[in-house]
């Protein structure tokens, strides 16, 4: 395949240029770009430019490819590529339509900024929180994919196969989120050193007017101080991000092995906390869920399990309010149970709609947008630990789920 002609001046920049079509295939670059790419331009030409990219990256390439075409241009695009023997390095790209040749399809042009990711503290963050990107990319469309998936296998019954796959996808997830929650340690632990570090420089300089006097400028100009106020919100948010995704995976892997063993002696009331904490941030802003938890003796369980279920109930609360109403979650010890209180403030369902809940594939949703097993899996994960999943509603005055589990 020939290279496009890009020019004598883009071919000498000194930032980096490549021209990709439709599929991400190069068809031209500076040397600049194979600088940058580490191999010659000619063992590039043709090579897809999101398997060039870092793993994490290639899902923002294809992304950012596609809104250029669609949109003409667009900005900021930042993505990690590979380099031997040392970090990554993070580039900001720019690109927009490209029309080489009135008789061809439109290419599109990109032009990347690197970042030194060694010297600015700002790029680690930005290339850590952009492998966290990534990893949300791609479970976002495994989700996407798991569903149209499960759709399919459902009507074919073929529940077991549909299990086999989420545990593999649950586990593939795993990796990624793993080595983004190892930098987050990481950058976390690194922060404090490079606090001190800078505050050493400041100590040293003390001794040296002028040159105190222009760290200190350099400091103002640099808002040094914002940055380490930013730093402390950004990581410790970063990581719940994480967390949050790890207790998806986790609900997923629970969903694929409903029998997995491994029974212990459990606090509800903490699962019932993390579990909340998952739920709020999925609600809208005008849906209130308020937690009123008693003293509960630690019951034998699968915790995760348990944990599914409620989450499984809190999103029926939330999706039945729409965008506004209240949801109480609450627990209780009561006879030789415990029971778990789910309630909504929602519309109801009248007797006919209630007497059919739980039945598999029944759901109240629109077409294409509900499954119907929630609560047949609930209820199935609640029959197995010797308890019960009862509900209870009337037409205009909300939803009541009550979950008992036997004590012993």
């Amino acid at each position: 395949m020939t290279a496009l002609d890009i020019g004598v001046p883009i071919a000498h920049a000194r930032l980096p240029f490549i021209v990709l079509d439709a599929t991400t295939r190069i068809l031209a670059l500076n040397a600049a770009a194979a600088t940058l790419f580490a191999r010659p331009a000619a063992d590039l030409i043709a090579q897809a430019f999101t398997d060039i990219v870092d793993p994490f990256s290639r899902e923002k390439a294809a992304l950012m490819v596609a809104e250029a075409l669609v949109e003409g241009v667009t900005y900021d695009w930042e993505l990690n590529h590979p380099r031997p023997d040392a970090p990554p390095t993070l580039v900001t790209y720019t690109a927009w339509s490209w029309y080489h040749d009135p008789a061809l399809a439109p290419a599109v042009a990109a032009i990347g900024r690197p970042l030194d990711a060694a010297t600015s503290l700002a790029a680690q963050l930005a290339a850590t929180n952009q492998q966290l990107e990534g990893a949300l990319l791609q479970l976002e469309r495994t989700h996407a994919a798991l569903k149209a998936t499960q759709v399919q296998l459902v009507r074919s019954e073929k529940m077991r196969a549909l299990g086999q796959l989420v545990a593999g996808v649950a586990h593939e997830v795993n990796t990624p989120l793993a080595f983004v929650a190892n930098n987050l340690d990481f950058l976390g632990e690194t922060l404090q050193s490079l606090r001190e570090l800078h505050t050493a420089y400041h100590d040293l300089t003390a001794v040296t007017p002028d040159l105190a006097a222009r760290l200190r400028a350099a400091d103002t100009a640099a808002s040094v101080e914002q940055i380490w106020a930013d730093l402390d919100e950004v990581v410790p948010e970063s990581r719940d991000g994480v967390a949050r995704i790890a207790a998806i995976v986790q609900a997923l892997r629970t969903f694929a092995h409903p029998d997995a063993p491994g029974t212990q002696a459990a606090d509800l009331n903490a699962g019932l906390t993390s579990t909340v904490r998952i739920a709020r941030a999925s609600a809208p802003q005008g849906v209130t869920i308020c937690e009123d938890y008693g003293h509960l003796p630690r019951v034998h369980c699968n915790p995760g399990q348990i944990n599914q279920v409620v989450l499984n109930l809190l999103i029926n609360a939330i999706q039945a309010l729409h965008s506004a109403g209240e949801i109480v979650v609450s627990s209780h010890h009561e006879g030789p149970f415990v029971v778990l209180v789910v309630r909504d403030t929602g519309p109801g369902m009248d007797a006919d709609t209630l007497a059919r809940l739980g039945e598999p594939f029944f759901t109240t949703r629109p077409v294409g947008s509900g499954t119907g097993l929630g609560i047949a899996i609930s209820r199935g994960i609640a029959e197995r630990h010797g308890g019960r999943l009862e509900f209870s509603s009337v037409a205009g005055q909300g939803t009541t789920a009550r979950l008992l589990l036997p004590i012993s």
